[in-house]
């Protein structure tokens, strides 16, 4: 492992504030829907086609960018609220499970919980992650991609 530290971004969102922003869009959607005086099946194809522009504002809305700086001893994951400090002998493995739009990476401990951010790869440009995996295998951390 090199001495200088090595830096990556990945984009990431705050799940919670994700998930609450879709659900209000989509059952407003649904009530204004319903509130049309239209024929049903024009309203169920409004909001069908609605459903994207709620995607996009839900994660355009709760897109939290995080900086990951891996040196020789640590790794610190820092975003607009918080920075999180990681000593390397510390980390168990870490699991990169792919989803649907993006993954959840869990860095699991030896001692302490595990930490969990969700990375987004929905209406973001291409981020760090392939190169941040490459040097955590370089600095012989055992990492799961699932």
């Amino acid at each position: 492992m090199k001495s200088n530290p090595q830096t990556f971004y990945l984009s990431t969102l705050h799940r919670g504030k994700y998930m609450l922003i879709l659900l209000i869009s989509i059952f407003l959607i649904g009530m204004g829907m319903s509130k049309v005086p239209i024929q049903e099946i024009l309203k169920i194809i409004i909001a069908l086609l609605m459903i994207p522009l709620a995607l996009y504002l839900a994660i355009k809305s709760s897109t939290l960018s995080s900086t990951w700086v891996l040196d020789e001893n640590t790794l610190q994951i820092s975003n607009a609220k918080k920075t999180i400090v990681f000593p390397l002998n510390n980390i168990s493995h870490i699991r990169n499970l792919k989803r649907s739009g993006g993954n959840l990476i869990i860095i699991n401990q030896n001692k302490g919980p595990a930490f969990r951010t969700w990375r987004n790869k929905l209406f973001q440009k291409e981020d760090d992650l392939p190169l941040l995996t490459e040097a955590l295998k370089d600095a012989n951390i055992e990492y799961y991609d699932l």
